[in-house]
């Protein structure tokens, strides 16, 4: 915005860009080729003065940091999000960066989604329905570890663009692909869970604990 307005009431900047312009538009209406070259030859002068102009403005400069700056603190501020599945201590840690964080009260708290950062999902503490429970998780960027009792049976659905997928013992790399794994008790168990994890670029893990 302030670049927008430091061009607009920078006049001879508007005067060169406009000339220029108006040469360009000018060239393709003539029929005379030496004279569309020559009008092109200008123009062409015209603009080279009008982007030194547009280069040397200081918020041209800022107006191409900010976005890199803005991006690195956002990085910085997406940390590890701790996630105790069904917990009924909901709250945030003041001596740690981990957040618990209950789900599974109802239908429409099964999705853990957010834009970037590492997370870690206990469901240690889980009310595990009849019929099975279902834990979608969306996100751009990021790690996820999930850990699982041992006496709950999984059923694993990852997309992503790449990353390395580590379910118990087993290891794959994926790169835009989707892998689905399941426990051989699966279909039997009475607690099973189905997870399904979208990312862009990250490692996924799950582990018994």
């Amino acid at each position: 915005m302030l670049l927008g307005i430091s061009l607009v009431r920078n006049p001879f900047f508007l005067i060169v860009l406009g000339i220029g312009l108006f040469l360009g538009y000018l060239s393709s209406r003539v029929n005379s080729w030496t004279a569309q070259k020559i009008l092109q030859q200008i123009a062409i002068g015209f603009g080279v003065v009008a982007l030194i102009m547009f280069v040397a403005n200081g918020y041209t400069w800022l107006a191409l940091l900010f976005p890199v700056i803005a991006a690195i603190l956002f990085w910085k501020s997406s940390g590890t999000t701790y996630t105790s599945v069904n917990d009924p201590r909901a709250f945030k840690s003041e001596e740690t960066s981990f957040e618990r964080r209950a789900i599974f009260d109802n239908q429409s708290e099964n999705t853990v989604s957010r834009l970037s950062g590492n997370d870690v999902i206990d469901l240690g503490c889980t009310t595990f329905q009849s019929t099975g429970n279902d834990l979608m998780i969306k996100k751009a960027s990021g790690n996820t570890k999930i850990i699982v009792p041992d006496d709950v049976a999984v059923m694993l659905d990852v997309t992503a663009l790449s990353g390395v997928v580590k379910i118990f013992d087993d290891i794959t790399k994926v790169n835009t692909e989707h892998v689905r794994y399941m426990t051989d008790e699966f279909g039997t168990s009475d607690k099973r869970i189905r997870i399904t994890v979208h990312v862009g670029r990250g490692n996924v893990e799950v582990v018994k604990g």
